[in-house]
């Protein structure tokens, strides 16, 4: 067990035993101890706990003290293009249930990873990397504009882009690095890449996880 605990995937781990066991903070912060505060505290402002509080809140929630200071992984949600037709499922479905991926660095809330197929966006995006996202809304921002997107058409379609205005509004045109242009589309929701997981880096890091 490392020396160095971190907090941001300690808090992830927490609300996610608890959502599942359906226990509330104050319920759970008396079972191991006097203070009711004490799992609130940790969730959102506490930057130091003791191994001792871990082990109890472990044995509280019944599960291994290395299962709440392991960090947590993402489900694969399905495939995003850089080019072509592209297969994706919304968040909640799962292309590949037992396929996950490392959390990245630095990044809290709820994400969603997707496998690039495709090549027009060489050499920023290559065919097998993993991109992060969130879904917090349906549509787009007006500050998405000139960012590189993960974009879902109407038609269906979802893909990697630098999203542009369209020729009036509420049309907008998808752009590649090695690909024509895509002209005048209507969106169902666009969203900015959050972390990008080159997919030799993938391999580095789940055989180091797993030694």
């Amino acid at each position: 067990m490392s020396n160095v605990l971190d907090i941001e995937a300690i808090r992830d781990s927490l609300k996610r035993m608890m959502e599942k066991r359906g226990i509330k903070p104050t319920t759970l912060s008396l079972k191991v101890g006097s203070s009711k505060t004490l799992v609130k505290d940790l969730l959102e402002k506490t930057d130091d706990v003791k191994i001792g509080t871990l082990v109890k809140l472990a044995s509280a929630l019944d599960v291994d003290v290395d299962e709440l200071l392991a960090k947590p992984r993402v489900a694969i949600a399905g495939y995003i293009g850089a080019g072509g037709h592209v297969i994706f499922e919304d968040y909640g479905e799962t292309l590949e249930p037992d396929h996950t991926v490392m959390r990245p660095p630095g990044i809290s809330g709820t994400l969603i990873a997707l496998v690039v197929r495709g090549h027009s966006m060489l050499p920023k995006y290559r065919d097998g990397d993993i991109i992060y996202i969130q879904r917090t809304h349906d549509g787009l921002l007006p500050e998405y504009i000139g960012d590189d997107c993960a974009v879902r058409l109407r038609s269906g379609e979802t893909f990697i882009k630098q999203l542009a205005h369209g020729s009036k509004p509420g049309l907008y045109t998808l752009r590649s690095l090695n690909a024509p242009d895509m002209d005048d589309l209507e969106l169902e929701w666009a969203t900015p890449i959050l972390f990008i997981m080159p997919a030799r880096a993938r391999k580095m890091m789940e055989a180091g996880s797993a030694s």
